[in-house]
């Protein structure tokens, strides 16, 4: 996924970039700026007349139905057997997204964004010894919130560079009365391309972001009624990876305000360190936690004005 990753934002770059002066566009060198003029191409009309994008350039909420058939696939794996937890993702997706105008080719995209699940059940496979065991997901707590500062490079392309912080918090509930808990923070630094072509009523944007690279800790604790149990931290190590695609059209409605719809796919791998447990045994273990999802649903947006329009200047 690693490649993929690289190949498919290298090809949205280097489409971007064939059309472009990049020395000018990129770095805005036109020339001698006038005197007077405000760092980094600002518009200045934004702040003398109240004209213009504005620094709030954009604010959107989205609402999807979130599901994936074989969308959290959790293996433990021990010095002689695996054991693989796997269940079906479903439920709605929720998410918002601020956009502040830096520059006029620079842009800082602000966004959060939760499951409200639906009640989700799976079933565990020990391996080689085939033993099986179904569970239900009594809680399932799934969100992020990311910055992604955007750079335009000809018109309607931009690279993105960001970070995200993922957290997942998840209880098992086994039929043989054990029950796990897994909670997952992943530190992704973001990297991609989109393409974003406007129409005179419309607009559709293309994005693809994702990172080689995934930082974090899983923590993980197992119980029985009987008293037994273990537990440990774990590092994700450098195997871990994510990508995610974003396609999404809008209309006018009227002005400033527009709707649409959206799809989006997105898969984090993370791998990590064999570490050695805690609690009624030592033994020394190792995760490996592929997470994968569709989501569909519809959006509004409302572009907003300058804010110095509403003091007078």
């Amino acid at each position: 996924m690693k490649r993929l990753c690289i190949v498919l934002v290298g090809i949205m770059m280097v489409w971007g970039l064939s059309g472009a002066d990049f020395a000018r566009g990129f770095l805005g060198m036109d020339g001698t700026a006038p005197v007077g003029t405000l760092p980094f191409n600002f518009p200045s009309n934004v702040v003398c007349t109240g004209t213009g994008p504005g620094i709030m350039s954009g604010y959107n909420v989205s609402l999807g139905w979130f599901e994936q058939r074989d969308g959290s696939i959790w293996a433990l794996e021990r010095q002689t057997s695996t054991g693989t937890a796997t269940w079906p993702l479903k439920g709605l997706w929720m998410q918002s997204t601020q956009e502040l105008t830096l520059d006029r080719r620079f842009g800082l995209l602000l966004s959060t964004g939760f499951l409200i699940p639906r009640r989700m059940s799976g079933t565990w496979v020990s391996r080689p010894a085939g033993t099986t065991f179904g569970f239900d997901i009594p809680s399932y707590d799934w969100g992020y919130v990311d910055g992604i500062i955007k750079a335009g490079v000809s018109d309607g392309f931009d690279i993105l560079a960001g970070f995200r912080w993922d957290r997942t918090s998840t209880r098992v509930n086994y039929s043989d009365n054990t029950s796990d808990d897994y909670v997952l923070n992943s530190y992704l630094p973001l990297m991609g391309a989109q393409m974003n072509k406007r129409f005179s009523e419309s607009s559709m944007l293309v994005r693809f972001i994702g990172t080689p690279w995934v930082y974090g800790t899983l923590k993980y604790h197992y119980w029985d009624r009987l008293g037994f149990a273990e537990f440990g931290d774990f590092r994700v190590n450098s195997k871990s990876s994510y990508f995610e695609i974003l396609a999404d059209y809008r209309f006018k409605l009227r002005r400033g305000i527009r709707a649409g719809g959206f799809a989006k796919w997105n898969w984090l791998r993370v791998r990590t360190d064999s570490h050695d447990l805690s609690g009624s045994t030592s033994e020394s273990v190792a995760w490996a936690v592929d997470t994968k999802s569709w989501v569909i649903g519809g959006t509004v947006s409302v572009d907003f004005g300058s804010p110095f329009q509403y003091i007078g200047l």
